[in-house]
């Protein structure tokens, strides 16, 4: 923990004007490679085990997501006994275990790469202590109904989704009590959207984020990257175990699928087997499969084909949803199909196959690891014909589903010179702030950006580094923007034709054409003018095994796999179709609800608030 006493400058060596001067010669891309690969490392990582299959498997193919391999129960050369097996070392896995030592098990932590994954941080939760502190009052039941009906449309298990928004407040007075003990803070961000029409959307202070002390006015180290640390810290002083480089690859089950799952299979870097027994329970949390393009084709996870950018996906290949499928449970089938979490920041300008975006079978996205962070900042957006199609103030998601409805799947951000003042204006929140604010969460993201205070901040960080990478078009005038990026004459025309109408409808204050609020429209009339070439950034995938309220795996029948939990980005049931983005860090959350309320039920701890409702959903398990 020595490096936490520390300031981002003295971590880093470097001052701010230093992350400027470092940003400068490098791409984008590579920076941000760099700082997950810093997070979670590749190196090390044993292969998959070889697909040759059995029984009525033999022959469908390695590709197929629920293919089984032969089994290693034969090549097994150590055996090693604990209660609860965790697989997985992420977020959710190391959170599920540190409680699990806190309440006295003997548990493990097998992960596959040498370290922990601490990619997000942001926590939403409703009725925490700390908002409770500053009078913030949200109405459960509200962001019950927004999620399963608005946002999943019916979709999704309500059952789940009301019981993490009547516990995530407890669970993050836990976490804030269990990192305190390491010098850490919890704030909440208090700095909301404003909508137009005022509160058309429910946008509610719930977004919790560790950090530490003193919180500074911009460039912090927040979240996971700080909390991590201290968690690992915490779980080795109660007497957990972590075990790195380690490959879990199949569940031991001697009764055959569906039965108790007593224990895990894992492969080290030499490829020796090695039999974890686990009297008591495993839990799986191997982060999902957005790093397994064939599993998210199988799924119907088509969204992937149209992000140039999967960064993140490395390593998450459905591990554990493969291995609590060969043990008998269910996959969410009714609402698994197209749910993925999606940034609108994938840039691939300078790229003439556009990212590998597109409907041909051998496009399959991911192509182009650039991304362009104020991506989500509402400028102006054409598309390949130069036409304006959307009110650019939405979801992130949303908006990539707009776009990719446009022809070649892309659209162009382009604004001018006056971008500074603009993004003041537009005021975004959660991670698409890029203008630091007070009692806001301004997080230093990635190791290279972080909220501006300044013009020349602004400038600095955000805009001549990326032309210099080539991920902005830099031109003094429209018609030379127009021509680097590459319009024939036509669209060219077109182009010109829609700056001007954008210009005046931004003059008269309505926009009459796509009702975008008056304060997110910014006139391009102030050289040099500036454009990015968009699609998606794929972040992960949203769906997996069903679960009950226990967070067991279940049967296609309902029926509970004794011995095996599914948490984090491994259970389903919770999304559908897209993200609900209005709520920052629910994707994190109800990764760690599902972890920390199913090593309290491991533990034979009640939730702090149960529902009686939510149980009585599940009567196989009540």
């Amino acid at each position: 923990m020595e490096a936490e006493k520390k300031t981002v400058e003295e971590q880093s060596g470097l001052s701010r004007r230093g992350f400027l001067t470092g940003a400068a010669t490098a791409g984008a891309g590579a920076l941000a490679t760099f700082a997950l690969s810093g997070c979670s490392p590749a190196e090390g990582q044993t292969p998959e085990p070889e697909a040759t299959g059995d029984g009525e498997n033999a022959g469908t193919g390695a590709q197929a997501w629920d293919y089984r391999p032969v089994s290693l129960a034969d090549q097994v050369s150590e055996t090693r006994d604990y209660e609860i097996v965790v697989v997985g070392g992420g977020n959710a896995g190391v959170f599920g275990a540190l409680h699990l030592a806190e309440l006295g098990a003997k548990v493990v932590v097998l992960e596959q790469s040498s370290g922990n994954t601490m990619w997000a941080g942001d926590i939403d939760a409703l009725d925490s202590q700390i908002q409770k502190d500053l009078g913030i009052v949200i109405d459960k039941e509200f962001v019950v109904k927004d999620i399963v009906e608005r946002y999943a449309q019916g979709r999704s298990d309500e059952n789940l989704v009301r019981q993490w928004a009547y516990n995530a407040g407890a669970m993050v007075d836990w976490f804030q009590a269990q990192i305190q003990k390491k010098g850490l803070e919890v704030m909440v961000d208090t700095e909301c959207k404003k909508f137009y029409p005022e509160n058309f959307f429910y946008s509610p202070a719930s977004v919790h984020t560790a950090y530490k002390p003193p919180l500074l006015p911009t460039a912090n180290s927040m979240g996971s990257e700080v909390a991590m640390p201290a968690m690992l810290e915490l779980f080795a002083e109660y007497g957990g175990e972590m075990i790195y480089d380690t490959k879990a690859v199949e569940l031991v089950q001697p009764d055959g699928p569906g039965t108790q799952v007593t224990g895990v299979l894992a492969q080290d870097v030499d490829g020796g087997v090695i039999q974890f027994n686990a009297s008591k329970c495993v839990m799986l949390a191997t982060g999902g499969f957005s790093g397994n393009k064939d599993m998210m084709d199988q799924w119907g996870v088509n969204s992937h084909k149209f992000c140039s950018n999967h960064l993140g996906g490395e390593g998450r290949n459905g591990d554990g949803i493969k291995m609590a499928t060969w043990a008998g449970a269910d996959r969410d089938w009714f609402s698994a199909n197209g749910s993925c979490n999606i940034f609108d920041r994938g840039a691939i300008t300078g790229d003439s196959t556009n990212g590998n975006v597109g409907d041909a079978p051998d496009r399959q996205g991911g192509g182009n690891m650039n991304f362009w962070w104020p991506g989500s900042q509402p400028f102006l957006r054409v598309n390949a014909f130069g036409q304006r199609f959307c009110n650019e103030d939405g979801p992130y998601d949303v908006a990539f589903n707009l776009a990719c409805m446009q022809p070649g799947h892309f659209w162009w951000q382009v604004f001018d010179s006056s971008s500074w003042d603009d993004v003041v204006a537009f005021d975004t929140t959660i991670c698409s702030r890029v203008v630091a604010r007070e009692g806001a969460k301004n997080c230093l993201l990635l190791g290279q950006f972080y909220p501006c205070t300044s013009a020349e901040e602004w400038q600095e960080v955000y805009i001549d580094p990326n032309v210099a990478n080539g991920v902005l078009i830099k031109a003094d005038t429209l018609e030379e923007l127009a021509d680097l990026m590459e319009f024939d004459a036509n669209v060219k025309a077109t182009f010109l034709a829609t700056v001007t109408r954008y210009n005046e409808l931004t003059a008269s204050g309505v926009d009459s054409d796509h009702d975008k609020a008056p304060w997110r429209m910014s006139a391009l009339d102030a050289p040099p003018y500036y454009a990015c070439k968009l699609t998606g950034w794929l972040l992960s995938t949203l769906s997996g095994i069903r679960v009950d309220n226990r967070y067991n795996a279940l049967t296609a029948e309902g029926t509970p796999i004794p011995g095996l939990k599914m948490v984090g980005l491994d259970h389903g049931g919770f999304f559908s179709g897209m993200y609900a983005q209005y709520y920052g860090g629910l994707n994190l959350s109800h990764n760690l609800i599902a972890a920390w309320l199913g090593a309290k039920d491991i533990m034979g701890a009640k939730p702090p608030v149960p529902l009686e409702s939510v149980a009585k959903a599940y009567l196989p398990t009540a």
